[in-house]
């Protein structure tokens, strides 16, 4: 241990005397260093870190599919929630939860806050503590009871300035009074950090008292029994889910055989584990992003070394004369290249510490546990063990080279000059393949960054079907449509969309007064708008059958098509391209005959090339046997997804003849501008309010900006992805320009005797050019074969572009010869003004 003590205080001294080579080594370190220290600060916080619960690997998400491969989105319903309470032995508890967003009458005015709507069995679950207060019990789950609220801890700090008498007071939410019954711990959260409060889940049963069939479908948690797995929970509730599936099916006509239904399955996944689900491969392919960055500063610090070790022999022969080993000398040439990985990690780790703090605005969309990103202990642990490990790689090699000596022939020289002729991968093998190597993983990473470039280019230049530009778009919200599942009668449900309807018309006739001011020039209502920013849904799923055809035996031959309310305006907002016949107009309304317009995916799959205009429809939507007249025919639109590579079958309803039978729809109102579309704002208020006195308006967006939401991800992952490819280029070129620039001088006095014997100045430098050319050629196809052996890890990451994209495959090395050329000219220049008569003095 004093041997090792001191061997790092010399090396210490030692490097401090070397102030060029010491910054340059450490600057690469520090950039490697600190991109993959960041990047295991957001890899452990998301997917290793357990969750900030009790107990964590006990908690599962459970869901079911019906039809369609397991997702990490699925969801359960409240009849499958029923009979997993009922019958499951696998858990402890079972809950729901639904986010849910709510306008609070604050003395400052109605400000919206998030929070969700849970089971009382999720705090048990969960084992939260409340801070003031208590939480839920059982029999507020229940209407009527259910008129409570939990305060988040940041809530409660922030809106309600730390009351502590907090508790028994009255909210109102949503114009309806809500007693404080607790505050939660701090530091507790769920589902995300940003919710304020929770409300009792109220969950309907399936089939009501008055005999209506009530479905909805939510989020649940579970907590397992000790010594159950997922495995078995899943196995259990799939064969409950399937028993109670045998009762049979509602379908178009009424009731079918459990046979004729889809499949019913079951998911039960740990929480952990669903929360990253969608973000694993994508944080796993940048890891390998910037391991990579690493490895190649790694390279350049090795063949620094090596070059270093050169200018050391003598000195190490000195050593070696007086009594020291071979060993002897590794071991302190580790210690020094030790040294130089602590201290690059300690700069990489302060300045991963910065990034880490920036990194929740910098990656775009809500992402599970972003929040905990930080540099902790274990991030701290990874770095020290990271700096050890990656200093006694790079300086491995060159510790080994270095202390392997000729003492006779060392110490006889008056230089370091070597031997064998101006030939670079024969005099400086370990340094030529150290040049190799960084040139084949920069063009591994240029590979993928070109992949990501073209795909993001494919994105955002891709047929949308609409015009963005100038509109803007903002979802209602009725207080009419305050009701509970429970209570629901088939009275009550037409009372309801009847008031909805109404509120329609009213908006509607509001929205006339917007459309006359100036610099509007289209305002409409739809039940939904393309790309973020809506509830993540289509309004609804209808099975299509042709007017006048026989229908199939089997009703899930039907075709199954997107449903969307939209209103005459609304089409001329998004300014949809018209195929054939006509869009709505005001004259199509509740008087006038049923018509929809559908897009041509819905043309090509219902009608399979017949002329769609003139047909007539049955929707199976509400019960009613009446048709609906196809009148036109428009473009696909994307709507959910811009990367979704088949457009959906898609029918447009008008607002107006929609009635009752299409059920709650909260619409958006759109308008187009000739202008700044954010003017009209107030204006949309005003108009609301006139609709309704208490209506408000959330979720408000121009289309440009859905459209930048939409591109949020592909757009991070090519900066990202290319900022290193770029870094690795810069260090691909830095290692081939010192090895060259190194064997230059160690080859000074050959040049000179080359040049007066009659040399001329392009021989020079075509003999320098020549050495790196070979090391960048042989670089480039190990780095084409390595990136193509590699590239399905980014096919899902990807969109109209293949992993072998051959222009990719084309400019990518291009891009890097076209630079490594570079940095090979400049020591060839450099070697072309050597005088002669300087290089054949004896030293």
């Amino acid at each position: 241990m004093d041997t090792l003590i001191r061997d790092i205080r010399h090396a210490v001294r030692t490097l401090g005397k070397e102030r060029a080579f010491t910054l340059t080594a450490l600057t690469m370190l520090a950039l490697g260093m600190g991109a993959n220290t960041a990047m295991f600060g957001i890899v452990n916080a998301m997917l290793l870190q357990p969750l900030p619960y009790p107990d964590p690997e006990a908690i599962v998400s459970v869901g079911e599919t019906r039809g369609r491969a397991i997702t990490s989105r699925a969801r359960l319903t409240n009849r499958a929630m029923f009979q997993i309470e009922e019958d499951a032995e696998s858990f402890e508890q079972v809950a729901g939860y639904q986010a849910a967003s709510v306008d609070w009458a604050s003395p400052d005015g109605i400000i919206s806050l998030d929070g969700a709507r849970v089971s009382p069995s999720l705090f048990p679950l969960l084992r939260a503590r409340p801070h003031l207060g208590r939480l839920f019990t059982e029999d507020e789950s229940r209407i009527g009871a259910d008129r409570v609220v939990l305060l988040s801890y940041g809530a409660w700090t922030r809106r309600f300035a730390s009351d502590p008498d907090i508790v028994g007071t009255l909210v109102d939410l949503d114009y309806d009074p809500h007693t404080v019954v607790g505050v939660l711990s701090e530091g507790f959260y769920f589902p995300s950090p940003d919710e304020e409060f929770w409300t009792p889940f109220v969950i309907p049963p399936f089939v009501s008292e008055s005999g209506m069939t009530i479905g909805i479908a939510f989020n649940a948690l579970g907590r397992l029994r000790p010594g159950v797995s997922p495995a078995q929970a899943a196995t259990e509730v799939r064969t409950i889910l399937r028993r109670g599936n045998d009762a049979g099916q509602r379908t178009r006509e009424g009731t079918r055989s459990s046979g004729d239904a889809p499949q019913v399955d079951a998911q039960v996944i740990p929480l952990q584990q669903q929360l990253a689900a969608e973000y694993r491969p994508a944080l796993l392919a940048l890891s390998v992003a910037t391991a990579l960055v690493l490895l190649i500063a790694c390279t350049n610090v090795a063949g620094l070394l090596l070059a270093r070790g050169v200018t050391r022999q003598r000195t190490l022969a000195i050593c070696a004369a007086l009594g020291a080993r071979r060993g002897r000398l590794v071991r302190y040439l580790l210690a020094e290249s030790v040294v130089l990985g602590l201290g690059g990690g300690t700069i990489g780790l302060a300045a991963a510490a910065l990034v880490v703090r920036v990194v929740p605005a910098l990656v775009p969309g809500d992402i599970a546990r972003l929040h905990e990103v930080g540099v902790d202990g274990a991030v701290m642990a990874f770095t020290f063990g990271l700096s050890v490990v990656v200093g006694l790689a790079f300086g491995a090699v060159p510790a080994f080279q270095s202390s392997r000596l000729h003492l006779v022939r060392v110490l006889s020289e008056g230089s370091a000059q070597s031997e064998g002729g101006f030939r670079l991968l024969r005099a400086n093998r370990a340094r030529a393949l150290l040049a190799t190597v960084q040139v084949a993983l920069a063009v591994v990473l240029l590979v993928g960054a070109g992949l990501f470039l073209r795909s993001f280019v494919r994105l955002i230049t891709i047929d949308r079907g609409y015009d963005p530009a100038n509109v803007i778009a903002a979802r209602t919200r009725n207080p009419d449509l305050r009701f509970r599942w429970e209570a629901m009668t088939p009275e009550l449900y037409i009372a309801l969309t009847s008031a909805n309807q109404r509120f329609h018309e009213a908006l509607l006739e509001a929205m006339t007064r917007v459309e006359r001011l100036p610099n509007v020039e289209a305002v409409g209502l739809s039940s939904e708008v393309p790309l973020p920013g809506n509830d993540g849904s289509s309004f609804g799923i209808a099975w299509v059958r042709i007017a006048g055809r026989p229908q199939p035996i089997d009703p899930r031959e039907l075709p199954a098509v997107t449903l969307r309310l939209a209103s005459s305006g609304y089409l001329d907002v998004l300014r949809l391209r018209l195929r054939s016949g006509r869009l709505f107009t005001r004259l199509d309304g509740a008087g006038s005959p049923r018509v929809v317009v559908v897009n041509e995916a819905f043309a090509r799959e219902v009608f399979s090339g017949e002329p769609a205009v003139g047909q007539r429809v049955h929707l199976d939507v509400g019960g009613s046997s009446e048709p609906w007249e196809v009148i036109g025919v428009v473009d696909d639109i994307i709507y959910r997804g811009l990367a979704r590579s088949q457009p959906r079958a898609e029918i447009f309803v008008p607002v107006r003849q929609a009635a009752t039978e299409f059920g709650f729809m909260t619409p958006f109102v759109t308008v187009r501008t000739a202008g700044d579309p954010l003017a009209v704002i107030p204006f949309l208020r005003d108009a609301v309010a006139e609709a309704h006195p208490r209506a408000t308006i959330y979720d408000v967006m121009t289309m440009d900006a859905r459209l930048s939401a939409a591109i949020a991800q592909p757009r991070f992952y090519a900066g990202f992805v290319g900022f290193f490819a770029a870094l690795a280029l810069v260090l691909a070129a830095f290692g081939i320009y010192g090895l060259l620039s190194y064997t230059v001088a160690q080859r000074r006095r050959e040049i000179g005797v080359r040049m007066a014997l009659g040399a001329q100045r392009g021989d020079i430098v075509g003999l320098v050019v020549r050495q790196g050319a070979a090391l960048i050629a042989t670089g480039a196809v190990a780095g084409l074969l390595a990136a193509a052996a590699s590239g399905r890890v980014l096919e899902s990451f990807l969109y109209g572009v293949t992993t072998d994209d051959r222009l990719t495959f084309v400019l990518a090395p291009l891009v890097l010869v076209a630079v490594a050329v570079f940095a090979c000219w400049l020591p060839a220049r450099r070697a072309t003004r050597i005088d002669p008569m300087d290089a054949l003095r004896v030293e």
